[in-house]
C-alpha cells in the first residue's frame, strides 16, 4: 500500500508544471555607461535560462526574464538559451551605482548589487572670450578643439596603476585646459574624471580592476568629442 501511495504521489507531481531554478548574473559588459546616452550591455548567466515544463500539455517553454536596472524595466533585445542576454539601456538612467536585477514570473530571480555604474554627463568644453581667456558657461565661444587623442596603450596588469597620454587636437588645442571623462568597456577604470590639461596635454595615471582581452578606454568631452584607445590586454595581478 505504501508503495502504491508513493507511486501515485510521483505521478501527480509529474503532471504539475515545473520551472527550473533561476540562474545568477555572472558578468556585465560594459560595467560603465554614461548618463544621457543609449548603450548596449551584455549579461552572462551561470546557467541556461529557466524552462517551464508542462507535462500535461507536453510543452517546454524558455522563461524570458524581466531586466530591471535601478528599478527601471529595460527591454531585452537578444536572448540565448545558454544564458547570454543583451539589452539596450535608455539614456534616462540616473548617474550612480545601480542594481541589476533579473525577475521571473514566479517571483524568483537574481540580482547583481551595484553591478552597473552610470557615469554623469561628461564635462563640457569651457567657453572662451575673444582674448583667449575662460568665461562663465553660456558666454563666449568654444575653443576650436576638434578631437582628443589617446596615445597607444601597451598591455597592462589589473590593479596596477599605469599612465596614459591624452592630447587635444585642433587649431586651438594648446589652449585647452579642461577635464575629460574616462571609462572602459571591461571592469572599472579609476579615475573616471581626469585632472586638468595643460597646453592641450594630459598624462593621467589610471588603474583597471579586471583582467581581460580587447580592453578599450573611452574619452569624452561634452556630447560631441569621443575618442577610443587601441585594444589591449589586461593580465591578472
Amino acid at each position: 500500500m505504501l508503495r502504491k501511495i508513493a507511486l501515485l504521489s510521483t505521478l501527480l507531481c509529474a503532471c504539475e508544471p515545473y520551472t527550473s531554478p533561476a540562474p545568477n548574473i555572472v558578468s556585465i559588459e560594459p560595467e560603465e555607461v554614461v548618463s544621457g546616452e543609449t548603450a548596449t550591455i551584455s549579461l552572462k548567466l551561470d546557467a541556461p535560462l529557466p524552462v517551464k515544463v508542462d507535462y500535461g500539455e507536453r510543452t517546454a517553454t524558455v522563461v524570458t526574464p524581466i531586466l530591471r536596472i535601478g528599478g527601471q524595466a529595460v527591454p531585452l533585445t537578444h536572448v540565448e538559451q545558454d544564458g547570454t542576454l543583451q539589452a539596450t539601456l535608455p539614456g534616462s538612467l540616473s548617474a550612480g551605482l545601480q542594481d541589476v536585477r533579473l525577475e521571473l514570473g514566479d517571483g524568483s530571480g537574481s540580482i547583481s548589487e551595484q553591478g552597473l555604474t552610470v557615469l554623469p554627463l561628461p564635462p563640457a568644453m569651457e567657453p572662451w572670450n575673444a582674448d583667449g581667456g575662460p568665461m562663465d558657461p553660456g558666454e563666449g565661444r568654444h575653443l576650436l578643439v576638434t578631437a582628443v587623442r589617446i596615445d597607444p596603450i601597451p598591455d597592462q596588469i589589473s590593479d596596477v596603476p599605469f599612465s596614459i597620454t591624452l592630447r587635444a587636437e585642433g587649431p586651438e588645442a594648446a589652449l585647452f585646459e579642461g577635464q575629460v571623462q574616462l571609462s572602459t568597456n571591461k571592469g572599472h577604470l579609476r579615475p573616471n574624471l581626469s585632472n586638468a590639461f595643460s597646453k592641450g596635454l594630459r598624462q593621467e595615471q589610471v588603474v583597471l580592476d579586471k583582467p581581460g582581452g580587447n580592453v578599450v578606454l573611452t574619452v569624452r568631452v561634452g556630447s560631441t568629442l569621443v575618442a577610443r584607445s587601441n585594444p589591449f590586454k589586461v593580465s591578472p595581478k
